[in-house]
């Protein structure tokens, strides 16, 4: 009963705290993505961690105010456009071209589309204009986000620290499994993490400009879109190509055949090239895992769940990999001596015949 009821105290107060818990996981998930880089910079500049650290936070906290004060107002300004504009996009979409006539006679797809706007254009703008325009302008997301940057910044100098008092309670055999296991945690957070960001700006900026040179509606809002998307593994970027040809439809059969050569020939190209070139073995996870961790940490911890799933679930298919490692190696053992369909076993010699 004492046991039950710890458990369940344990639960109440992991649950009353949850957004701080939260906070404190997304300080140790950055500092893991910027552990290399510090590491980098440790090296090419003969800096301190401290001062390595601290330089690349101050400089990340300059790139991102800048970016915010240059493209907030015309980002704000596209998403406020775009979301008021959907039903007559809409409208244009069912009499652009003989495709959408032969759709608007045997579907209800359009009609669907006409019914749902609303919500389109209220998901858009709360997610444009009010959680950008009124959460700058909240002095709680202001101090979470002062909050967290700090909490980043003093993990990324302790974490050889941390790291260290782990080791110092380990046998020396646990003490290189911990070790091992954990340069290869940071490689793949940080590898992948990264890597996604720099593919999701390349997918963005490609299928903004395609957009663009196509004459589609508000090219800067489907570049942002698709980049967005894009970070979302296995199914973000279908989504992203979907809603660029749907928009390309606008302008005629011929823009939309085009966007859909251009949207193919890039999955193609970011799943043969980049990926493998970027992110290399980094996050060998198989698509079930994927797909279910996405599933999981995105009902969990909502968009960035889903975003950050695929390096937690290779975090967790490392540490599974090293504490089972020895026990895999006797088994295969086991398995290599034992007898197969009756034969002999292997350090029996076979009777000669």
């Amino acid at each position: 009963m004492l046991v039950v009821a710890a458990l369940v105290a344990l639960a109440w107060v992991f649950v009353y705290v949850r957004s701080v818990m939260l906070t404190f996981f997304l300080a140790l998930f950055g500092a893991l993505v910027l552990e290399p880089v510090v590491r980098a910079m440790q090296r090419k500049l003969a800096l301190s961690r401290g001062r390595a650290a601290t330089f690349l936070v101050l400089g990340l906290v300059v790139v991102v105010i800048v970016i915010v004060a240059v493209l907030l107002a015309p980002v704000v300004n596209a998403f406020r456009d775009f979301s008021h504009a959907v039903p007559s996009l809409v409208s244009k979409l069912r009499t652009s071209s003989s495709v959408s006539s032969w759709v608007d006679r045997h579907s209800q797809v359009v009609d669907v589309l006409r019914t749902h706007a609303g919500g389109i254009v209220s998901g858009i703008a709360k997610g444009a204009g009010g959680v950008i325009g009124v959460g700058l302008s909240s002095l709680g997301v202001v101090l979470d986000a002062v909050t967290l940057t700090f909490l980043t910044l003093f993990l990324m100098i302790d974490l050889p620290r941390l790291v260290g008092a782990v080791d110092s309670v380990c046998d020396p055999h646990r003490a290189v499994q911990w070790h091992h296991t954990s340069e290869r945690i940071i490689t793949a957070v940080s590898r992948t993490m990264l890597g996604n960001i720099a593919i999701s700006v390349i997918c963005g900026t490609i299928y903004g400009l395609s957009a663009w040179a196509l004459g589609t509606p508000y090219p800067i809002v489907m570049g942002i879109v698709a980049g967005l998307l894009d970070m979302v593994p296995m199914v973000g970027a279908t989504v992203a190509g979907a809603i660029l040809v749907l928009a390309a439809l606008t302008q005629g059969l011929t823009a939309a055949l085009i966007m859909l050569a251009i949207v193919l020939v890039y999955q193609q190209f970011e799943n043969y090239v980049l990926q493998p070139t970027i992110l290399g073995k980094a996050a060998d996870v198989s698509g079930f895992a994927v797909i279910a961790s996405v599933m999981l940490f995105g009902a969990l911890f909502g968009v960035v769940g889903a975003i950050i799933a695929v390096p937690i679930a290779a975090s967790i298919q490392i540490v599974t990999q090293e504490l089972t490692a020895d026990r895999r190696a006797r088994m295969a053992a086991l398995r290599a001596a034992a007898p197969v369909d009756g034969a002999a076993p292997a350090h029996v010699p076979a009777p000669v015949r």
